[in-house]
């Protein structure tokens, strides 16, 4: 019998890491049109809670510890989004350069508010709101400026003094009234589109605003897509046909970039009876960037909008008569005469300064603006009221007289 010492090994591993860090999908977000880099896109692994911004370049690195098969999510307003399949074996993928197309819905709802302009209000009390109404995509407030417009629709009720609009962030608000005048850069649809509209008391980059909201428009050419646009447009309400051209030269080598555009938009007669429309706008900007933080812009904006005038009718006019009649025209010498015409025929001259950096921006203004606003009507000094619509020639005047009802003479005023 033995005694003794049995000795067992044993074997412990140690496996020390230093700095390791789990791995990243990298990648950088560019504009599918001018492939500048989009910020703020939102990258996420769907199904997990892992998600990123990119930075003002373009640029994410969304860090993850999983392995498999997923689908990496890419989203930003206005854009439509990338579902984009990928397959994480625990090493750093790098994706690279991811365009963004944007929304198609969104051009076309833009297409559709840019064809309802302000002067088709009537009244100049009325040409409130609905500069407002175009300068917002949401649906709501679109439906509302297309369908509603010459319905005098106001939101929540608000005058549009209540609102702002800015050009190149200087205010455009008459200073008479406070109201925008939209006829000043009507018909200029092409250069008009980079709007950035906030609603109500929501915090603004340009101004600070008023109840209604308020909406600048930026008129740089480097924010326009370059090259040459030609459209043509009938329709069957204000205006009958519409023509315009506009020339985008992009940003050159020597920093300059150069817009041209024109409109001409006319109706001999338009949806109601007796309205003529007659409009030219011009326009054309001049930018320089010194370099990635100085730039200037010379603009200068031309338009003309003479257009017949059409009344409101009540119930009654509109049942006798129906809904194109308007009483506010005749015939003179065999030619088709609107006693209520308006002219208008302000041009502008806009110089703007820009610095942008990664912790400042500013914008300079200055615009000079003269011009003219004209309207007419038909006097009748110590004569009776020559308006066809007047009560006292309407059917109801008789049938409602105090001393009883008069059907042969609401009969004779019917005819």
């Amino acid at each position: 019998m033995y005694r003794g010492l049995f000795l067992i090994p044993i074997f412990v591993f140690f496996n020390f890491t230093y700095g390791q860090t789990d791995p990243y999908i990298i990648g950088t977000i560019l504009n599918q049109i001018d492939s500048e880099p989009i910020e703020g896109v939102k990258i996420e692994i769907e199904g997990k809670l892992i998600e990123i911004n990119t930075n003002f370049s373009g640029e994410f690195k969304l860090q993850n510890d999983l392995v498999g098969e997923y689908i990496l999510r890419v989203s930003f307003q206005d854009y439509e989004s990338k579902r984009i399949p990928i397959v994480l074996e625990g090493l750093d993928l790098n994706l690279g350069d991811i365009y963004l197309k944007r929304d198609i819905s969104v051009e076309q709802q833009d297409n559709l508010i840019t064809l309802t302009d302000a002067e088709l209000l009537e009244d100049e009390s009325t040409s409130n709101t609905l500069g407002l109404l175009q300068a917002t995509r949401d649906v709501f407030l679109s439906r509302a400026a297309f369908d509603f417009g010459q319905a005098f629709f106001r939101v929540r009720g608000y005058d549009a003094q209540e609102g702002e609009v800015l050009l190149n962030g200087v205010p455009m608000n008459k200073l008479f009234d406070g109201r925008p005048q939209w006829n000043n850069w009507g018909g200029l649809n092409d250069i008009t589109r980079n709007q950035e509209y906030s609603n109500g008391l929501d915090a603004s980059d340009y101004t600070f605003g008023g109840i209604l909201g308020n909406t600048n428009i930026d008129l740089r050419p480097s924010g326009l897509r370059p090259g040459t646009r030609i459209s043509t447009s009938a329709s069957n309400r204000t205006y009958t046909g519409r023509l315009m051209a506009t020339y985008n030269s992009g940003m050159k080598e020597n920093g300059f970039a150069y817009v041209l555009s024109g409109s001409r938009r006319w109706a001999k007669e338009g949806f109601i009876d007796g309205t003529l429309y007659d409009a030219y706008s011009v326009s054309g900007q001049l930018e320089y960037e010194l370099n990635d933080n100085h730039s200037f812009l010379l603009s200068g904006i031309f338009t003309t909008n003479r257009r017949g005038r059409s009344s409101a009718i009540t119930e009654e006019v509109f049942d006798l008569v129906g809904n194109k009649y308007n009483p506010y025209w005749g015939l003179q010498d065999g030619k088709i005469r609107n006693s209520r015409e308006r002219f208008i025929s302000e041009p502008m001259l806009l110089f703007n300064y820009f610095y942008t950096s990664d912790k400042l921006n500013l914008s300079l203004g200055m615009v000079y603006q003269n011009g003219t606003h004209k309207r007419s009507r038909l006097g009748y000094y110590n004569a009776p009221n020559p308006d066809p619509t007047y009560y006292r020639y309407l059917p109801s005047f008789y049938v409602n007289s105090p001393i009883g009802a008069n059907f042969i003479s609401a009969e004779m005023a019917e005819k």
